[in-house]
């Protein structure tokens, strides 16, 4: 059947009035004749003029179908064929629905609008259509061909997953839904695109004979940011004195506009305390509450105000105190004093490093211990291997030691005797390369001990030994060390000697680990660093000074999607709260990155999927032809009007007698 494309233009088909018009005025005007006589004329009766009929009523309608083509081609006629029922399944066709089911999309009315949109889809679409949903993995997948009345009963039931997207997960799936005897498949993605979901997604769908249409929900303007948006980014509870705990949090107002918000913390499910917090535009403020001690083990601080996206509104965190961090040794079997001695002044100093509140280290040495017999299940953060020598080789413990620094794990290394043989461990475990020249020595007998030299102003200890530190790190005094030459690189020496040889070796692995290597011992015989004040802050700056990987002591912070602990003894976090897991407490927040307003446009998402993007974003209706089926008529059109147009002319030519005569044409 016939179609119009602008079926507005019918407006100008009232232009048929012009030559009716034309055809009521015309009037035949009679031609006077000189005659010499009315004798031989006849009287005749004079017609009546009250109505007028128009004259050539055959070329008045061959106009008025001129006028009448001429509307229709005006209004862009094309063919489109009737099809039957089972026609209409279009045997080969298979469109895939994709639904983003990400944090993001809870927000901003995305997957309500969603639902909506996803259902009108799946009742217009032809052939067979599938769906898959996603997040930061494919949640569900129905296979196109299944029926729609399942499929919209899987829309209805939708709702949105805790863990961050992944938009790269559907479109490296996507391909692998259709069936293979497919002969057109059709991608159609529901999603907010969310800038830290999609930004570093890519796949050229359409070489791989997949057509992509990007339908977008979650806003009502093709911004590049949304609005309303407030989030709780960070809460954490230390301690406020005898019998108090902080709960410390901070607000993001991620709008270009400041904003007043109240703020409430609750325990016991009850609120215990309220305050309203001044936001800066695209900026964050602090927040405070104080609570007594050991009145309640967890609390939970949130927004009371309604914004954009409600899931990161609210923030829940453990009161009680984090475990301690543990440390312990590894020495020689046979212990003598200067292991002892040495082995008391290092555990000093470790213990004083904490705070006597939830910075604490405890010395763990059945951890260290079963760590060395080959335990997995040993966890110890700091490894001090003193006197090293002969017996770290035959217990070879290389490995061990290796396994534990890629872990993540810190350890300090001290030579043992005779330092020729500690040398050569250290360099047959990979751990340092250096070369060896001798043991500088005699300081006690001349008087005339070895010095640290100024640390240079780039030093990461230099903050830290300033004014009365300083001169007592400097004063102090070390009586023998062993002179290294050819450090290997990636090796940092923070400090040295006053003639500029290495007093210490840090070296930083790649799986997050540290290793340093003192060549002295920490034993009086050596130095006098333990007995000076800058011995303790020395050894622990030395260990994890300037180190990104040790955060703040706090309990395990987990995403949706983490996981803590190995094998049976494995914690899967799968939405927010404070859990317990066995004597594990742990915290699971919502992710940070799903608050984040800002979306992809319509460019820079055809760049990540080659695909075309729906300008009508938030339509819930689906075009039921393509433009392939449509057949253009203009053409014919255009010949008809052409024809009409020359056999008027030639109708209404006047002839060669009526022109001789002088008689009236045609109107």
């Amino acid at each position: 059947m016939i179609e119009f494309a602008q079926p507005a233009a019918f407006w100008t088909a009232l232009a048929v009035g012009l030559p009716i018009l034309a055809h009521m005025a015309y009037r035949q005007v009679t031609r006077k004749h000189p005659f010499p006589s009315l004798r031989f004329i006849r009287p005749a009766r004079i017609p009546r003029t009250g109505r007028k009929k128009p004259s050539d009523l055959l070329l008045l309608l061959l106009r008025i179908l001129l006028f009448l083509v001429l509307s229709a081609l005006l209004a862009d006629p094309y063919w489109l064929p009737e099809t039957s029922p089972d026609a209409k399944q279009e045997v080969g066709k298979e469109t895939l629905l994709a639904i983003d089911l990400s944090p993001s999309m809870e927000g901003w009315g995305g997957l309500e609008q969603a639902r909506g949109l996803a259902s009108a889809i799946i009742e217009k679409e032809k052939g067979k259509i599938g769906l898959v949903t996603f997040g930061q993995d494919i949640l569900g997948e129905w296979k196109p061909g299944t029926d729609k009345k399942e499929l919209s009963l899987v829309v209805e039931g939708l709702s949105h997953d805790w863990k961050k997207g992944n938009a790269q997960i559907l479109l490296d799936r996507a391909t692998g839904v259709f069936s293979p005897s497919a002969t057109a498949k059709k991608l159609v993605v529901i999603s907010d695109f969310q800038q830290s979901d999609w930004q570093t997604a890519f796949r050229d769908l359409p070489e791989s004979g997949v057509e992509v249409e990007l339908r977008r929900v979650g806003s009502d303007e093709p911004q590049s940011k949304r609005s309303g948006n407030l989030s709780v980014v960070e809460a954490r509870a230390v301690p406020a004195g005898p019998g108090k705990v902080r709960v410390w949090t901070v607000i993001r107002n991620w709008d270009d506009a400041p904003k007043t918000v109240p703020l409430v913390l609750s325990a016991g499910g009850e609120i215990q305390q309220r305050q309203e917090v001044v936001l800066p535009r695209l900026g964050s403020a602090q927040a405070q509450f104080v609570l007594k001690a050991d009145d309640f083990s967890g609390a939970s601080v949130e927004l009371e105000s309604e914004d954009s996206y409600a899931l990161d509104d609210k923030r829940a965190l453990w009161l009680k105190s984090p475990p301690a961090r543990r440390f312990g040794f590894w020495m020689p079997e046979v212990e003598d004093g200067q292991t002892r001695e040495e082995r008391d002044f290092l555990k000093t100093a470790v213990s004083s490093a904490g705070d006597n509140g939830w910075n604490r280290w405890d010395w763990a040495q059945d951890q260290a211990d079963g760590m060395r017999l080959g335990d997995d299940q040993s966890s110890i953060e700091l490894l001090l291997v003193i006197g090293l020598g002969g017996w770290f080789e035959e217990q070879e413990l290389g490995p061990v030691l290796q396994a534990f620094l890629e872990g993540g794990g810190t350890a300090v290394l001290t030579p043992g005797q005779p330092f020729a043989q500690s040398a050569s461990v250290i360099r047959d475990s990979d751990l340092f390369s250096f070369k060896f020249l001798r043991v500088a020595g005699g300081a006690v007998r001349l008087g005339n001990p070895f010095r640290i030299n100024a640390l240079e102003e780039s030093s990461s200890l230099r903050a830290v030994f300033d004014g009365k530190a300083a001169r007592d790190l400097y004063l102090s005094a070390i009586h023998r060390f062993g002179i290294l030459q050819e450090v290997g690189e990636g090796v940092d020496v923070p400090i040295r000697d006053r003639e500029g040889r290495p007093l210490a070796l840090v070296r930083n692995l790649d799986g997050g680990g540290r290793i340093v290597f003192l060549p002295f011992r920490m034993n009086t015989s050596w130095t006098d660093l333990p007995l000076r004040n800058s011995f303790l802050p020395l050894l622990m700056e030395l260990s994890f000074g300037n180190r990104k990987a040790i955060p703040s002591r706090a309990w395990p912070v987990l995403e949706p999607g983490g996981t803590w602990g190995e094998g049976e003894n494995e914690f899967k976090a799968v939405e927010p709260g404070v859990f317990r897991f066995g004597d594990q407490w742990l915290e699971v927040v919502p992710s940070l990155a799903e608050s984040v307003p800002e979306v992809l446009l319509g460019d820079e998402l055809l760049q990540s999927v080659g695909g075309k993007f729906s300008p009508d974003r938030n339509s819930s209706q689906v075009d039921e032809v393509g433009e392939e089926e449509r057949e253009p008529l203009w053409l014919w059109f255009a010949i008809l009007a052409a024809t009409l147009l020359i056999i008027e002319m030639l109708w209404s030519r006047p002839t060669q007698d009526a022109l001789k005569k002088g008689d009236s044409a045609h109107a």
